[in-house]
Protein backbone atom coordinates (compact mmCIF):
# COMPACT_ATOMS: atom_id res chain seq x y z
CA UNK A 1 0.00 0.00 0.00
CA UNK A 2 1.32 3.46 -0.83
CA UNK A 3 0.99 6.62 1.27
CA UNK A 4 -1.80 8.06 -0.86
CA UNK A 5 -3.91 4.91 -0.61
CA UNK A 6 -3.29 4.70 3.13
CA UNK A 7 -4.60 8.24 3.63
CA UNK A 8 -7.80 7.38 1.75
CA UNK A 9 -8.17 4.10 3.65
CA UNK A 10 -7.74 5.86 6.99
CA UNK A 11 -10.30 8.46 5.94
CA UNK A 12 -12.76 5.71 5.00
CA UNK A 13 -12.14 3.89 8.28
CA UNK A 14 -13.18 6.99 10.20
CA UNK A 15 -16.56 7.33 8.46
CA UNK A 16 -19.74 6.69 10.48
CA UNK A 17 -21.26 3.25 10.03
CA UNK A 18 -24.64 2.70 8.34
CA UNK A 19 -24.67 6.24 6.97
CA UNK A 20 -25.79 6.60 3.36
CA UNK A 21 -23.53 9.55 2.55
CA UNK A 22 -20.57 7.77 4.14
CA UNK A 23 -21.28 4.66 2.06
CA UNK A 24 -21.46 6.78 -1.10
CA UNK A 25 -18.15 8.46 -0.30
CA UNK A 26 -16.52 5.08 0.31
CA UNK A 27 -17.73 4.00 -3.14
CA UNK A 28 -16.26 7.12 -4.77
CA UNK A 29 -12.95 6.54 -2.99
CA UNK A 30 -12.64 2.86 -3.86
CA UNK A 31 -13.96 3.05 -7.42
CA UNK A 32 -12.39 6.35 -8.45
CA UNK A 33 -10.03 8.20 -6.09
CA UNK A 34 -7.79 5.30 -5.03
CA UNK A 35 -7.43 3.64 -8.48
CA UNK A 36 -6.72 7.02 -10.08
CA UNK A 37 -4.27 8.12 -7.35
CA UNK A 38 -6.22 11.29 -6.52
CA UNK A 39 -4.47 13.34 -3.81
CA UNK A 40 -6.80 13.84 -0.79
CA UNK A 41 -5.47 17.30 0.05
CA UNK A 42 -5.95 18.55 -3.53
CA UNK A 43 -9.43 17.02 -3.67
CA UNK A 44 -10.41 18.84 -0.46
CA UNK A 45 -8.98 22.12 -1.77
CA UNK A 46 -11.06 21.75 -4.93
CA UNK A 47 -14.21 20.96 -2.96
CA UNK A 48 -13.70 24.13 -0.94
CA UNK A 49 -13.20 26.22 -4.08
CA UNK A 50 -16.26 24.79 -5.84
CA UNK A 51 -18.44 25.22 -2.75
CA UNK A 52 -17.13 28.79 -2.33
CA UNK A 53 -15.74 28.02 1.10
CA UNK A 54 -12.86 29.85 2.75
CA UNK A 55 -9.45 28.35 1.97
CA UNK A 56 -8.15 25.83 4.51
CA UNK A 57 -5.04 26.63 6.56
CA UNK A 58 -3.26 23.68 4.91
CA UNK A 59 -2.13 26.02 2.14
CA UNK A 60 -3.03 23.55 -0.63
CA UNK A 61 -4.44 25.46 -3.59
CA UNK A 62 -7.20 24.27 -5.95
CA UNK A 63 -6.04 23.00 -9.34
CA UNK A 64 -6.22 25.34 -12.37
CA UNK A 65 -9.38 23.71 -13.75
CA UNK A 66 -11.16 23.81 -10.39
CA UNK A 67 -10.14 27.43 -9.87
CA UNK A 68 -11.49 28.27 -13.32
CA UNK A 69 -14.82 26.62 -12.54
CA UNK A 70 -14.98 28.38 -9.17
CA UNK A 71 -14.85 31.74 -10.95
CA UNK A 72 -17.67 30.75 -13.28
CA UNK A 73 -21.30 31.27 -12.36
CA UNK A 74 -22.19 27.84 -13.76
CA UNK A 75 -20.43 24.51 -13.42
CA UNK A 76 -20.41 21.90 -16.22
CA UNK A 77 -23.79 20.18 -16.42
CA UNK A 78 -24.16 16.49 -15.63
CA UNK A 79 -21.28 16.18 -13.16
CA UNK A 80 -21.69 15.76 -9.36
CA UNK A 81 -19.54 17.94 -7.11
CA UNK A 82 -17.32 15.04 -5.99
CA UNK A 83 -16.39 14.38 -9.63
CA UNK A 84 -15.79 18.05 -10.42
CA UNK A 85 -13.47 18.25 -7.40
CA UNK A 86 -11.47 15.12 -8.26
CA UNK A 87 -11.55 15.41 -12.07
CA UNK A 88 -12.09 19.09 -12.96
CA UNK A 89 -9.83 18.79 -16.00
CA UNK A 90 -11.89 15.88 -17.35
CA UNK A 91 -15.16 17.81 -16.96
CA UNK A 92 -13.81 20.92 -18.72
CA UNK A 93 -12.28 18.82 -21.51
CA UNK A 94 -15.58 17.05 -22.16
CA UNK A 95 -17.63 20.25 -22.25
CA UNK A 96 -15.11 21.85 -24.62
CA UNK A 97 -15.66 19.16 -27.26
CA UNK A 98 -17.94 20.15 -30.13
CA UNK A 99 -18.79 19.19 -33.70
CA UNK A 100 -17.27 15.91 -34.95
CA UNK A 101 -15.08 15.60 -31.84
CA UNK A 102 -18.10 15.68 -29.54
CA UNK A 103 -20.00 13.16 -31.67
CA UNK A 104 -17.02 10.82 -31.60
CA UNK A 105 -16.71 11.12 -27.82
CA UNK A 106 -20.46 10.58 -27.31
CA UNK A 107 -20.40 7.50 -29.52
CA UNK A 108 -17.42 6.04 -27.67
CA UNK A 109 -19.04 6.75 -24.30
CA UNK A 110 -22.18 4.93 -25.38
CA UNK A 111 -20.21 1.99 -26.77
CA UNK A 112 -17.93 1.53 -23.74
CA UNK A 113 -20.72 2.05 -21.23
CA UNK A 114 -22.80 -0.59 -22.99
CA UNK A 115 -19.83 -2.95 -22.97
CA UNK A 116 -19.57 -2.50 -19.20
CA UNK A 117 -23.22 -3.51 -18.82
CA UNK A 118 -24.88 -0.08 -18.62
CA UNK A 119 -28.03 0.20 -20.74
CA UNK A 120 -28.41 3.27 -22.96
CA UNK A 121 -31.37 4.35 -20.81
CA UNK A 122 -29.18 4.29 -17.68
CA UNK A 123 -26.42 6.67 -18.77
CA UNK A 124 -27.86 9.36 -16.48
CA UNK A 125 -28.90 8.70 -12.86
CA UNK A 126 -32.04 9.80 -11.03
CA UNK A 127 -30.37 13.08 -10.02
CA UNK A 128 -29.55 14.05 -13.59
CA UNK A 129 -25.85 13.25 -13.28
CA UNK A 130 -23.87 10.99 -15.60
CA UNK A 131 -23.84 7.39 -14.38
CA UNK A 132 -20.61 6.06 -12.92
CA UNK A 133 -19.95 3.93 -16.00
CA UNK A 134 -20.07 7.10 -18.10
CA UNK A 135 -17.81 9.01 -15.72
CA UNK A 136 -15.24 6.20 -15.78
CA UNK A 137 -15.31 6.17 -19.59
CA UNK A 138 -14.79 9.94 -19.73
CA UNK A 139 -11.74 9.67 -17.47
CA UNK A 140 -10.25 6.99 -19.69
CA UNK A 141 -11.01 8.93 -22.89
CA UNK A 142 -9.46 12.10 -21.45
CA UNK A 143 -6.23 10.27 -20.72
CA UNK A 144 -6.16 8.51 -24.07
CA UNK A 145 -6.95 11.53 -26.24
CA UNK A 146 -4.98 14.22 -24.43
CA UNK A 147 -2.09 12.15 -23.07
CA UNK A 148 -2.28 14.29 -19.94
CA UNK A 149 -1.93 13.30 -16.30
CA UNK A 150 -4.94 14.07 -14.12
CA UNK A 151 -4.54 17.40 -12.33
CA UNK A 152 -5.32 15.89 -8.94
CA UNK A 153 -2.79 13.06 -9.20
CA UNK A 154 -0.75 12.62 -6.01
CA UNK A 155 3.02 13.28 -6.15
CA UNK A 156 5.34 10.37 -6.90
CA UNK A 157 6.62 10.29 -3.31
CA UNK A 158 3.09 9.44 -2.13
CA UNK A 159 2.70 6.69 -4.72
CA UNK A 160 5.72 4.63 -3.69
CA UNK A 161 4.84 1.34 -2.06
CA UNK A 162 5.50 1.50 1.67
CA UNK A 163 8.20 -0.86 2.86
CA UNK A 164 9.70 -1.16 -0.65
CA UNK A 165 11.51 2.10 -1.35
CA UNK A 166 13.32 4.25 1.17
CA UNK A 167 13.33 1.75 4.04
CA UNK A 168 15.66 -1.10 4.95
CA UNK A 169 14.03 -1.91 8.26
CA UNK A 170 11.35 -4.50 7.64
CA UNK A 171 10.31 -4.27 11.28
CA UNK A 172 9.69 -0.52 11.17
CA UNK A 173 6.34 0.64 12.45
CA UNK A 174 3.79 1.63 9.86
CA UNK A 175 2.52 5.19 10.16
CA UNK A 176 -0.79 3.88 11.48
CA UNK A 177 0.92 1.81 14.16
CA UNK A 178 3.05 4.80 15.14
CA UNK A 179 -0.07 6.95 15.51
CA UNK A 180 -1.81 4.30 17.60
CA UNK A 181 1.22 3.86 19.85
CA UNK A 182 1.68 7.57 20.48
CA UNK A 183 -2.03 8.11 21.14
CA UNK A 184 -2.16 5.21 23.61
CA UNK A 185 1.03 6.16 25.45
CA UNK A 186 0.25 9.86 25.80
CA UNK A 187 -3.27 9.08 27.00
CA UNK A 188 -1.98 6.65 29.62
CA UNK A 189 0.74 9.05 30.79
CA UNK A 190 -1.81 11.86 31.17
CA UNK A 191 -4.13 9.60 33.20
CA UNK A 192 -1.25 8.38 35.38
CA UNK A 193 -0.14 11.94 36.12
CA UNK A 194 -3.68 13.07 36.91
CA UNK A 195 -4.35 10.06 39.15
CA UNK A 196 -1.06 9.79 41.06
CA UNK A 197 0.24 13.39 41.00
CA UNK A 198 -2.86 15.48 40.34
CA UNK A 199 -2.17 17.94 43.18
CA UNK A 200 1.16 18.93 41.61
CA UNK A 201 -0.35 20.15 38.35
CA UNK A 202 -2.20 23.40 37.78
CA UNK A 203 -4.38 21.79 35.13
CA UNK A 204 -4.39 19.94 31.84
CA UNK A 205 -1.67 22.02 30.11
CA UNK A 206 1.36 20.91 32.18
CA UNK A 207 0.08 17.31 32.28
CA UNK A 208 -0.05 17.25 28.48
CA UNK A 209 3.45 18.71 28.28
CA UNK A 210 4.87 16.03 30.57
CA UNK A 211 2.96 13.26 28.77
CA UNK A 212 4.39 14.49 25.49
CA UNK A 213 7.89 14.69 26.96
CA UNK A 214 7.67 11.14 28.30
CA UNK A 215 6.69 9.92 24.84
CA UNK A 216 9.09 12.06 22.80
CA UNK A 217 12.01 12.33 25.22
CA UNK A 218 14.56 11.22 22.62
CA UNK A 219 13.44 13.87 20.12
CA UNK A 220 13.47 16.60 22.78
CA UNK A 221 16.33 15.77 25.15
CA UNK A 222 18.75 13.73 23.02
CA UNK A 223 18.32 14.53 19.34
CA UNK A 224 17.08 18.10 20.02
CA UNK A 225 14.94 18.12 16.86
CA UNK A 226 11.75 19.02 18.76
CA UNK A 227 12.18 21.85 21.31
CA UNK A 228 10.47 21.64 24.69
CA UNK A 229 8.81 24.94 23.78
CA UNK A 230 7.02 23.14 20.94
CA UNK A 231 5.44 20.72 23.43
CA UNK A 232 4.42 23.61 25.68
CA UNK A 233 2.87 25.46 22.75
CA UNK A 234 1.02 22.35 21.61
CA UNK A 235 -0.39 21.81 25.10
CA UNK A 236 -1.46 25.47 25.33
CA UNK A 237 -3.23 25.28 21.96
CA UNK A 238 -4.87 21.95 22.80
CA UNK A 239 -6.21 22.76 26.27
CA UNK A 240 -9.44 24.39 25.05
CA UNK A 241 -10.28 21.68 22.48
CA UNK A 242 -13.27 19.36 22.94
CA UNK A 243 -10.79 16.61 23.80
CA UNK A 244 -7.39 18.15 24.63
CA UNK A 245 -5.56 14.82 24.46
CA UNK A 246 -6.81 14.05 20.93
CA UNK A 247 -5.82 17.53 19.77
CA UNK A 248 -2.43 17.28 21.48
CA UNK A 249 -1.65 13.88 19.94
CA UNK A 250 -2.50 15.15 16.45
CA UNK A 251 -0.22 18.17 16.91
CA UNK A 252 2.66 16.03 18.18
CA UNK A 253 2.21 13.53 15.34
CA UNK A 254 2.75 16.41 12.93
CA UNK A 255 5.94 17.47 14.73
CA UNK A 256 7.34 13.93 14.74
CA UNK A 257 6.65 13.30 11.06
CA UNK A 258 8.12 16.71 10.19
CA UNK A 259 11.22 15.92 12.24
CA UNK A 260 11.64 12.68 10.31
CA UNK A 261 10.49 13.83 6.88
CA UNK A 262 11.52 17.49 6.79
CA UNK A 263 9.72 20.79 7.25
CA UNK A 264 9.14 20.98 3.51
CA UNK A 265 6.51 18.25 3.89
CA UNK A 266 4.60 19.99 6.73
CA UNK A 267 1.48 20.91 4.73
CA UNK A 268 1.05 17.39 3.40
CA UNK A 269 1.78 15.91 6.83
CA UNK A 270 -0.79 18.18 8.51
CA UNK A 271 -3.43 17.02 6.02
CA UNK A 272 -2.57 13.36 6.53
CA UNK A 273 -2.59 13.62 10.33
CA UNK A 274 -5.93 15.42 10.32
CA UNK A 275 -7.44 12.53 8.37
CA UNK A 276 -6.26 10.24 11.18
CA UNK A 277 -8.12 12.21 13.85
CA UNK A 278 -11.03 9.78 14.19
CA UNK A 279 -8.55 6.94 14.62
CA UNK A 280 -6.71 8.91 17.32
CA UNK A 281 -10.01 9.51 19.13
CA UNK A 282 -10.83 5.79 19.11
CA UNK A 283 -7.44 4.90 20.60
CA UNK A 284 -7.65 7.65 23.24
CA UNK A 285 -11.13 6.57 24.38
CA UNK A 286 -10.17 2.89 24.51
CA UNK A 287 -6.99 3.61 26.47
CA UNK A 288 -8.92 5.66 29.02
CA UNK A 289 -11.40 2.82 29.45
CA UNK A 290 -8.57 0.33 29.92
CA UNK A 291 -6.88 2.60 32.47
CA UNK A 292 -10.08 3.02 34.49
CA UNK A 293 -10.42 -0.75 34.66
CA UNK A 294 -6.76 -1.32 35.54
CA UNK A 295 -5.03 1.82 36.87
CA UNK A 296 -1.24 1.76 36.82
CA UNK A 297 1.86 3.90 37.23
CA UNK A 298 4.72 3.34 34.79
CA UNK A 299 8.33 3.65 35.86
CA UNK A 300 8.76 6.49 33.35
CA UNK A 301 6.06 8.62 35.01
CA UNK A 302 7.28 7.91 38.54
CA UNK A 303 10.91 8.61 37.70
CA UNK A 304 10.17 11.92 36.01
CA UNK A 305 8.01 13.11 38.88
CA UNK A 306 10.28 11.95 41.72
CA UNK A 307 13.96 11.73 40.70
CA UNK A 308 16.17 14.77 41.51
CA UNK A 309 17.77 14.93 38.05
CA UNK A 310 14.46 16.00 36.52
CA UNK A 311 13.84 18.85 38.97
CA UNK A 312 14.91 21.58 36.53
CA UNK A 313 12.56 20.23 33.87
CA UNK A 314 9.73 20.01 36.38
CA UNK A 315 10.30 23.63 37.36
CA UNK A 316 10.45 24.75 33.72
CA UNK A 317 7.11 23.08 33.01
CA UNK A 318 5.52 24.53 36.16
CA UNK A 319 5.05 21.41 38.25
CA UNK A 320 4.60 22.04 41.97
CA UNK A 321 7.11 20.47 44.41
CA UNK A 322 6.04 17.38 46.30
CA UNK A 323 4.36 18.32 49.57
Amino acid sequence: MNVNTRIWENSIAGLPKEDQQAEQFEHYAREFFIPDSIAPSVYLANVGALMEQAAEESGVQPTPSAAKMALSMQHPIGFPTWFLAAYPDVALWFTSQDGPDRKAVDAEVTRRSAASGAAASHLVDENGFFAHAVLRTLIDLYRERTGSMLECTAPDTDLQEEGVAGSTDEQALTAQQAVDLMAANITRYERELATSYGDRFAGMRPRLTVAGLLQLGYYVLVDHVIPLATLVQASDESASADDPVVEFVERLEIEVFCAEGGEGERKRIEEACHLLRSRILDVVLQTRTDFEETPSLTVASRNFMELPQFESLRQAIGIRPAS
